[in-house]
């Protein structure tokens, strides 16, 4: 076994002295994805000696994160957890990061693993080639391909106890949203690693195409029956034939950009879409397709068939014909029902929406039924949460860039996310956190409906629809010069405000529509537990609400109805349920103050530095804290 092992770390370290000691650039010896990754990081100034910060980012930037990153963590939970089963004896990690190289999930063996795999496996922990160098991880991001790093490959010294492997997550628009990663603290290579990861991501690639909202999604192949082994060519069609989306192996087999506008059946394989639906319709085995470039496939249904072989055609204001829209979703408020009408006429005839409320409330959901019910529901839905990405990223994510625009710069380029919303709709959550030097950027391309790339010259004609959200004072911001006028003016085309849940007039309904959709959905409610639901002023909106009512369901026995005490102790609502003598005394926030500060240095045991980190608070102000409490 170390025989088989070792030839490759000699090659490693042969690698890592050629380049660090005498300068050279050693190509024949590693993978050259590493070599580039080596050059990255030396550009940027940076060391191998130079240490390693796993800093995670803030409570509200990883809510952002996770949010913004819903589809993603839907869809990779059921193939992780097979991954993290498949391991589970080897000593992996398992990560999930987003397409930037923040950490979304981590998992496996990390509970008693020491220094730094401990700090660096922590969700919203910034992982990308500027922060921690050379890692499996950040060279699957630039190369958009599975790769092996191990030991003296990293680029810092104090990461070369690591062994990890890496696979790109791509999603059926075409863009790299995540890579899957396993890492142990070994620095010998597992031949295994790499084929595990790349299959984890191959499942989570195959999710995210059966959630897309397709009229008809193909599964293509080189036999009528099943190709077991091979990679599946997925392509997914809208109503009419138009490719909504396909993944990376078909794109590379047929040379199709489903990113270009209007791309068709017609435009890949001879013969009509329809002939094609109908042939599927008739029998259960696969259809035979001749692509233009004279090869022959075969393709068979993956996922639900259509309703009837004739493409049903979208009307201007969404949906199908002779098909109501999707009914609403439930959100306690009879009064918005109108509101939402209004806004959708509103998109039909051209206009931005801007969806006002407070943090939490329910603006995603919003946007997502908006653009469910209009003329372009049928495209994708893309969305930015400005409040989530740092500034130095935002910019690159927005607009797009060119392959050498900056230091890491992905080879080939990246789409943006207004590129990304091409024939669909922009969804650009907490604009009123935009940085101000790109609120001039962005009026332009709204203005003119076409986006340049960063570091690019030439421009691209877009179509999209904009809905727009924020729980800021956009009016007060303009008036601070946080935010420009003529962009207010410009995203401000029809104003949706959502009430808060203190406000709505039926957020009983909203209650137990949430815990309808909870564990098997057969809990029930306490009279004291719903009358305390309803008395209580949820600060945190629709996302409280659903934290309580979940952890409640974790807490309560099977079968049991939810009572008062089966909520958690710590948050809002059940201190005042409770309403005891501390927060009559003292008042509601600095009991709960004081009770988060008890809890935390209990978990810590006693340890202060812990306790202001999970708290979120420097050392120093919960030494204050401690200090006025003693007072």
């Amino acid at each position: 076994m170390k025989s088989a092992v070792h030839p490759s770390l000699q090659n490693s370290v042969a690698a890592r002295q050629a380049f660090f000691e005498r300068g050279h650039v050693p190509g024949h010896l590693i993978d050259e994805a590493i070599v580039r990754s080596w050059v990255r990081c030396t550009a940027a100034d940076r060391s191998a000696c130079d240490p390693v910060e796993f800093e995670p980012v803030g409570r509200a930037q990883l809510r952002g994160l996770r949010d913004g990153n819903h589809a993603l963590l839907s869809a990779a939970q059921a193939p992780l957890d097979s991954l993290a089963k498949a391991i589970s004896g080897a000593g992996y990690a398992v990560l999930l990061t987003n397409g930037s190289g923040y950490a979304l999930s981590v998992g496996g063996s990390i509970d008693g693993r020491p220094n730094p795999m401990r700090l660096a496996f922590r969700e919203g922990v910034d992982l990308s080639e500027n922060i921690i160098g050379t890692s499996a991880m950040s060279c699957a991001i630039s190369e958009r391909r599975a790769i092996r790093v191990f030991g003296p490959e990293h680029f810092f010294s104090a990461t070369n106890i690591f062994h990890c492997a890496a696979a790109p997550i791509i999603a059926p628009s075409g863009e790299l949203v995540g890579v899957v990663d396993i890492t142990r603290e070994s620095p010998f290579p597992d031949p295994g690693a790499l084929a595990l990861v790349s299959h984890c991501a191959q499942a989570i690639e195959g999710q995210l195409f059966r959630d897309l909202p397709a009229y008809l999604t193909l599964s293509l192949g080189w036999h009528a029956g099943p190709s077991a082994g091979e990679p599946a060519l997925l392509i997914a069609f809208g109503a009419d034939g138009e490719i909504l989306a396909m993944n990376e192996e078909a794109r590379s087999f047929t040379g199709g950009d489903v990113r270009r506008p209007a791309l068709y059946f017609e435009d890949i394989f001879a013969g009509r879409f329809r002939d094609c639906v109908d042939a599927l319709g008739r029998s259960r085995d696969a259809a035979s397709l001749l692509l233009h470039s004279g090869l022959r496939l075969f393709a068979s249904r993956a996922g639900t068939p259509p309703r009837s072989a004739a493409p049903i055609r979208q009307r201007a204001g969404g949906g199908e014909l002779g098909k109501p829209p999707a009914p609403l979703p439930e959100f306690g408020d009879s009064r918005l029902a109108s509101q939402i009408h209004a806004a959708q006429k509103a998109l039909a005839s051209g206009l931005p929406v801007l969806v006002l409320g407070e943090t939490g409330c329910g603006k995603e959901v919003v946007a997502q039924s908006l653009h469910a019910r209009s003329r372009h529901g049928g495209g994708p839905l893309v969305a930015l949460n400005c409040a989530a990405i740092p500034e130095s990223l935002i910019e690159s994510e927005l607009f797009g860039h060119v392959e050498g625009a900056y230091t890491g710069a992905r080879r080939g380029g990246m789409a943006g996310k207004i590129e990304q919303a091409d024939g669909g709709t922009l969804f650009l959550d907490e604009i009123g956190d935009m940085p101000l030097h790109l609120q001039a950027r962005l009026l332009r391309v709204l203005e003119a409906r076409e986006v340049t790339r960063l570091g690019g010259t030439t421009s691209r004609k877009i179509d999209f629809q904009l809905i727009c959200a924020t729980h800021q004072d956009i009016p007060g911001a303009i008036g601070a010069n946080r935010f420009r006028a003529d962009l207010y003016y410009r995203i401000n085309g029809f104003a949706l405000r959502l009430a808060p849940l203190r406000t709505r007039d039926n957020l009983q309904a909203l209650i137990d529509t949430v815990l309808a959709g909870i564990g098997d959905g057969t809990r029930a409610l306490s009279d004291e537990a719903r009358d305390a639901l309803q008395r209580y002023d949820w600060p945190g909106n629709t996302r409280e609400l659903k934290h309580a009512l979940c952890y409640a369901d974790a807490i309560a026995g099977d079968g049991e109805r939810l009572r008062p005490e089966h909520f958690p102790e710590q948050t809002i609502f059940s201190q005042a349920i409770q309403a005891g003598p501390t927060v009559a005394t003292k008042g509601l926030l600095p009991a709960l103050e004081q009770d988060a500060i008890d809890r935390m240095l209990h978990e810590t045991g006693g340890n202060v530095l812990l306790a202001a980190q999970r708290l979120g608070i420097s050392r120093a102000t919960l030494y204050r804290r401690l200090s006025k409490q003693k007072k």
